[in-house]
């Protein structure tokens, strides 16, 4: 008896890939000038080959195309296909800013916020589409953990980012009073094949005509500039394609960014400037990195002792640690770029964690992955003329609106912060370390 072809829901991802690559190297044939004429013809071919039915091989291809989350097409049964969660890609930086303004309008209304109530909260104003448990992640990732007030336990702001953001959001307001020059720098990314999510389509016609976009994300170029009141800072922009996949954060290193810092940014600023960054790992390269637990006693107290400290004799490494930890809170910072920016007359600041949103540039890399979307031809050698094409045409009233934004946000959330402070003042707050919400 004649085999019967086989459905796509039966077939293993390992054969799926495989109808998939035939295909494909049929459609190629064609496009080379092979003996193909037309490319129904690469699908009834693939069918006739791999024994399958044509309607199986248009299946398994479409879901291909429509795989958009991978750089390469990804094959998995029905039965054992996970759900595509909506919110994979949910928090970005802008949702995780409007997530940490819920929670301290929670205080700033003198209400206990809880999990449950910052759901709900979430829920309404943004729609989002995710369970308690993904927000309770999010909150622990963004600086926040349970407290207990009365027997009630609530979630509060880690100490350490508190302070982080009254001690820059303090300095960033008397820099603004001074006559010195603000750069503010930032990175970003963007995809070869950045497109729209949705355009106009005929709706009169009898088959709609689908536009055709490349399968998966592509190569990925990694951005990088500064910019003061004046515009781009001249020559600072680097623009690189990323050798891998990933977080982009993971394609730079300090070695790169530090000579952009020093070859690009440092001789083409003005003199005295304020040189704004985040809290990059690669920005906060230490010239003499602290010894850690890994460390042996000799190693701990030679590093102690060149720095002036008195180390007595018979201490254990858990003592010699403590006296590290305690230098190192009491001492300076001691980065690679700040000692090449105080070299060449500048001053560097950087906001605290989880506060992109106080860099105006965050604003203006949307405006450039808009102008890219609805020009990008898909080929890499046509994305960075455009990167740079659409850098040059960010007006210069969309900047200063940026900045006013910034410099808004930080004010409000300077007098937020003063509100909050009385709030906490009137209950006596016990940490937990437990992430529950009994709530």
């Amino acid at each position: 008896m004649e085999a019967q072809p086989a459905h796509s829901s039966h077939l293993h991802s390992q054969a799926k890939e495989i109808v998939f690559n035939v295909r494909q190297y049929f459609q190629k044939e064609k496009e080379n000038g092979g003996i193909l004429d037309d490319i129904s013809k690469a699908t009834s071919r693939t069918a006739a080959a791999t024994k399958m039915s044509e309607r199986t091989v248009e299946r398994i291809c479409k879901a291909a195309r429509d795989n958009e989350e991978n750089q390469s097409p990804k094959f998995m049964s029905p039965k054992k296909r996970k759900c595509a969660t909506p919110i994979t890609d949910f928090f970005d930086n802008f949702n995780e800013d409007v997530l940490r303004r819920t929670m301290l309008n929670f205080y700033e209304r003198k209400e206990i916020p809880t999990l449950e109530k910052i759901h709900e909260e979430m829920r309404t104003n943004l729609s989002y589409p995710g369970s308690r448990e993904i927000l309770r992640k999010v909150l622990k990732k963004i600086g926040f953990r349970f407290g207990n007030v009365d027997g009630r336990r609530f979630l509060m702001e880690r100490n350490d980012v508190t302070y982080a953001r009254c001690k820059c959001l303090r300095e960033m307001r008397r820099l603004r009073s001074s006559d010195r020059t603000i750069v503010y720098l930032d990175e970003t990314w963007i995809n070869q094949n950045y497109t729209v999510s949705k355009c106009w389509i005929d709706s009169n016609a009898e088959k709609a005509v689908r536009v055709r976009v490349p399968t998966g994300k592509g190569a990925r170029l990694i951005i990088l500039h500064a910019r003061t009141k004046n515009g781009f800072v001249p020559g600072a922009a680097l623009v690189f394609q990323a050798k891998n996949v990933g977080d982009y954060h993971d394609q730079m290193n300090a070695d790169t960014f530090e000579k952009w810092f020093k070859t690009q940014l440092l001789p083409n600023i003005p003199p005295s400037s304020i040189i704004v960054i985040d809290n990059a790992s690669y920005h906060s390269r230490k010239i003499d990195k602290p010894p850690t637990s890994a460390s042996n006693k000799a190693t701990i107290r030679e590093w102690l002792e060149k720095k002036g400290v008195t180390v007595p004799e018979g201490l254990l490494k858990a003592e010699l640690m403590h006296l590290v930890t305690r230098h190192i809170a009491d001492a300076d910072t001691n980065f690679v770029i700040d000692k090449m920016a105080s070299e060449h007359g500048h001053r560097v600041v950087r906001l605290p964690p989880y506060h992109c949103q106080y860099n105006p540039v965050e604003l203006i890399w949307a405006q450039v992955k808009g102008y890219v979307s609805k020009r990008n031809t898909f080929r890499i050698a046509d994305l960075k003329p455009l990167v740079h094409e659409s850098i040059n045409n960010i007006a210069a009233e969309n900047w200063t609106n940026a900045v006013r934004h910034a410099e808004k946000l930080q004010e409000d959330d300077a007098k937020r912060d003063v509100v909050i402070d009385h709030f906490f003042d009137s209950f006596i707050v016990t940490l937990t370390t437990s992430d529950e919400d009994s709530s």
